[in-house]
């Protein structure tokens, strides 16, 4: 089996060689098969091909063309930019005749779904995103190859065997030292079952396994001519993971979607918004425990979930949250508003007092930068993204740990006058412009021309 992946691997490369003299000269193509998501690497991609072609003339390379390699899901080209413009409010400027936008769809991005490898999932999923990205060179081989999505095997792919010059956009390392560190603890998370955590040799197993991915991870990384992250925390793992030194570009975040800072908010009760994704690492159960203990301290609050829900497997762990909640008496004091549309997340965000948080390691979080340019008194997660980038504790916003600690810093906002509140307002709202559109497009024009 290792033989014959030797030399299909060889023959691939033989094959890609010749293929070279098929470029598409004066192309830019972005790695990005699920382009529809609608979520912040979206953004992060639609914000990157409007700096493109709004600097052209600052960026070094005489493209004419775009590309984007994407899933095939029936839309049109046009139907996808109209799709980005509603969503982000990024409108392309694609009638300027001296550079083109294409979207080009391939076949094999299942390959790239999770599901289809519930064991060995980080190694198995990366040798999808390979088969994909294959797929994606024979159809379409640029001058410069960017990876928007976290595919660290197209970046070899495309720079020994395209001949490509390649980036990055890192938005969360496929592995960090921390995640090791977890399962030689024996912690059970939502990436460690606790079958695992619970045995010495499985634990063991794949402590080994995880050291061997990151033995291959590095060598994706040492296969980008330039890498770029999107914050403090990815910058610190990618520079020890990877041997380069990465360009730090903020992703983008709309900090005027929101206006109205200083909003009157009701105390009585006091809404507590949530927004983020229906998903297991942003630890919806720790803002339920919070809640409880407010409530049982006498505060009369709710707490709002304004989340994405996907999927059957969103939904589900929605009715597992609900019965959570319910276990713990405090179901009537949640409000589940679920794939909300635009206008209502708006006016949520002007009639809510507080905004939670609280994803462990977040490597971001345009979510908590969009709450405090709203005006919202943002309690975030103390790690990563949110405490190294966003939030100044007790100045810009506070930031907690355990449920004791996010309703004590709830109980703290409840107290403080509406004067002090707005003195909290006016500073986060004037410290989050440095994540705007402008600032993104200023310096990821600057770190592609070091390629």
């Amino acid at each position: 089996m290792v033989l014959g992946f030797i030399v299909f691997t060889f023959l691939l490369f033989v094959v890609l060689r010749i293929f070279r003299t098929r470029r598409k000269s004066g192309t830019i193509a972005f790695f990005h098969p699920y382009c529809e998501g609608g979520g912040g690497g979206e953004r992060v991609l639609y914000q990157a091909i409007d700096a493109l072609i709004t600097s052209r003339d600052k960026c070094k390379f005489g493209f004419t063309h775009v590309a984007v390699y994407c899933r095939d899901t029936g839309s049109t080209d046009e139907q996808i930019l109209e799709a980005s413009k509603r969503r982000f409010d990024i409108a392309l400027n694609t009638d300027n005749k001296d550079v083109t936008v294409e979207f080009v769809r391939l076949k094999s991005v299942g390959l790239m779904d999770p599901k289809n490898y519930p064991r060995f999932t980080l190694l198995l999923q990366c040798l999808g995103e390979l088969a994909v990205g294959c797929e994606g060179i024979f159809r379409l081989l640029p001058d410069v190859f960017i990876d928007t999505t976290g595919c660290p095997l197209t970046l070899p792919l495309f720079r020994w065997v395209g001949g490509c010059r390649v980036t990055c956009y890192v938005h969360y390392p496929t592995i960090t030292r921390s995640m090791i560190r977890r399962v030689g603890d024996g912690v059970a998370t939502y990436n460690n079952a606790s079958f695992i955590s619970r045995s010495a040799i499985l634990t063991y197993g794949k402590i080994a396994y995880y050291y061997l991915f990151s033995l291959m991870y590095w060598l994706c990384g040492l296969s980008a001519h330039v890498v770029m992250t999107n914050g403090s925390w990815t910058t610190a793992h990618i520079s020890d993971l990877w041997p380069c030194a990465p360009y730090r570009v903020y992703p983008p975040v709309d900090v005027n979607k929101f206006p109205g800072g200083k909003v009157t908010r009701s105390r009585s009760p006091a809404a507590i918004l949530a927004v983020g994704q229906i998903r297991p690492e942003k630890n919806h159960r720790l803002q339920i425990d919070t809640l409880k203990l407010l409530l049982d301290a006498g505060q009369n609050v709710v707490l709002i979930i304004a989340g994405g829900c996907r999927n059957a497997d969103d939904k589900e762990r929605v009715t597992q949250l609900q019965d959570y909640a319910e276990r713990n008496g405090v179901a009537d004091h949640i409000q589940w508003k679920l794939n909300v549309p635009l206008p209502e997340l708006v006016e949520l965000n002007h009639t809510s007092l507080v905004g939670i948080h609280t994803m462990i390691d977040e490597h971001f979080g345009i979510a908590v930068v969009e709450n405090m340019s709203a005006g919202l008194m943002m309690v975030a997660h103390n790690s990563a993204g949110p405490r190294q980038d966003i939030v100044e504790n007790g100045v810009t916003g506070f930031l907690a740990t355990t449920a004791e600690e996010y309703a004590e810093c709830i109980t703290e906002i409840l107290k403080k006058t509406d004067a002090e509140l707005d003195q909290i307002r006016e500073a986060a709202t004037k410290s989050v412009q440095r994540f705007s559109g402008d600032a993104f497009n200023r310096d990821f024009i600057a770190a592609l021309n070091k390629l």
